[in-house]
């Protein structure tokens, strides 16, 4: 405000002093006044000039005398100058300096980045500490919940251990008990010996009774009784089934007319020996055993059934549903040939069983179906024309001790372009 001031009054006042300057020249001009003796012409133009003069010098003094700055810049011109140089090498100092700051501020804006991601790096693995001191908390809650259960159920467990302890002395009690009888077998096995020789003319004896034509109980190779006994398990258990099987056996024997002593109750005669090693034998075999009690030799009526034992794995023969055998039979033949290829498919499946491992008896049957039921089969037969087809499967799971009979299941259809009176399978 006060610079704007200042030019306005300087503008004032030289337009004043040239205003009067230019009215003195017209006076002098129109007058032909002389100055110094000169002419008029020249005379205007000195005042005119004096005129100039003047009013720069008035402004200069002006301006000099209210502004400080302006004369000093007059005055002090070189001074102000080496200070203007003086301030430019500050100003360039500075500069260096700011661009040195600014390298360092990038500097530390990357170290203060790297610190941010250390820092959030160092937040997840925080994060991650304190789940997994979390977790490390309910893991320690759950031991000690764990702890106290097993010392609330350290009483229960001496207990059980001290049954345990008992438990343990009652079946070492027991196995040498087993031990014991073992060894009275063992001592048998002598006298097992001696009865062999016996067992010989028994035999020799009971085959003349036989060939004298006295009935017969048993048969040499037929089988007296027969079970399935689980092996491979204690010694305790496998004799404890023995002993019942032999006892079932007994029972079923006794049912026939045969000799039974009657202080011990037993219709059966074997060897100690026998019995050892069926007993041994099935401590060693896994899975189901097939045990057969078979007729050593020809029993006739009222004499002692002399008996040996047999051993079989057992294991299933056939399936449920499986296809056992089947054949193309002609409808149209007369009863008898229908019979015989009937009876031929029964036979084929007969070998067949035994081939696959069905235990056949002496007669080397695996088993039959009954008469009234082979007339019914033979009937359905008859009911179609032309050529049928026969297909036996396995009703059920048969095992290697069953018999075939019922477990049968019989499919007559008839052959594919034959007509039929009425269609039947069983």
């Amino acid at each position: 405000m006060y610079g704007i001031i200042l030019i306005i009054a300087v503008i004032v006042i030289s337009g004043l002093i040239a205003y009067m300057g230019d009215k003195i020249g017209m006076k002098v001009g129109k007058k032909r006044i002389s100055l110094f003796g000169l002419r008029p012409k020249y005379t205007s133009v000195i005042i005119t000039i004096l005129t100039g003069v003047l009013i720069a010098t008035i402004t200069l003094t002006i301006i000099l005398v209210t502004n400080n700055g302006v004369r000093q810049a007059i005055f002090r011109i070189q001074e102000v100058l080496v200070k203007i140089d003086n301030l430019n090498q500050q100003l360039t100092l500075k500069d260096q300096e700011l661009k040195g700051m600014k390298q360092e501020i990038a500097t530390k804006s990357e170290e203060l980045t790297k610190l941010q991601e250390q820092r959030d790096t160092l937040e997840d693995k925080l994060r991650q500490t304190q789940q997994e001191f979390e977790r490390a908390l309910a893991d320690l809650r759950q031991a000690r919940d764990d702890i106290q259960l097993l010392e609330e159920n350290r009483d229960e467990l001496k207990k059980r251990i001290a049954g345990l302890k008992e438990q343990r002395q009652d079946l070492e009690e027991k196995i040498s008990d087993l031990n014991d009888q073992i060894a009275s077998l063992t001592e048998n096995y002598q006298r097992a010996r001696d009865l062999a020789s016996q067992f010989q003319a028994t035999t020799e004896y009971f085959m003349t009774k036989y060939y004298m034509g006295e009935d017969l109980v048993y048969q040499r190779g037929d089988i007296i009784y027969s079970d399935v006994i689980e092996g491979g398990q204690s010694q305790e258990k496998t004799i404890k089934e023995l002993t019942l099987f032999l006892e079932r056996a007994n029972e079923e024997v006794k049912k026939h007319p045969v000799k039974v002593d009657e202080k011990l109750g037993t219709a059966l005669w074997l060897q100690d020996e026998d019995i050892f090693s069926v007993a041994k034998a099935i401590l060693n075999i896994e899975g189901r055993v097939i045990v057969n009690l078979v007729a050593y030799v020809n029993v006739p009526k009222n004499e002692r059934v002399y008996a040996r034992f047999s051993l079989n794995r057992d294991f299933v023969v056939f399936k449920q549903g499986e296809l056992i055998a089947g054949t193309t039979i002609d409808a149209g033949q007369p009863p008898g040939q229908l019979e015989q290829e009937l009876e031929e498919l029964l036979r084929n499946i007969n070998v067949k069983a035994i081939q696959k491992g069905l235990l056949a008896d002496n007669q080397g049957s695996v088993g039959s179906i009954d008469f009234s039921r082979f007339y019914q089969i033979l009937n359905q037969i008859q009911s179609y024309q032309g050529e049928v087809e026969i297909k036996v499967y396995a009703r059920e799971d048969i095992w290697r001790e069953d018999r075939l009979s019922s477990n049968l299941e019989f499919s007559i259809q008839p052959v594919e372009g034959n007509a039929t009176d009425e269609g039947s399978s069983e």
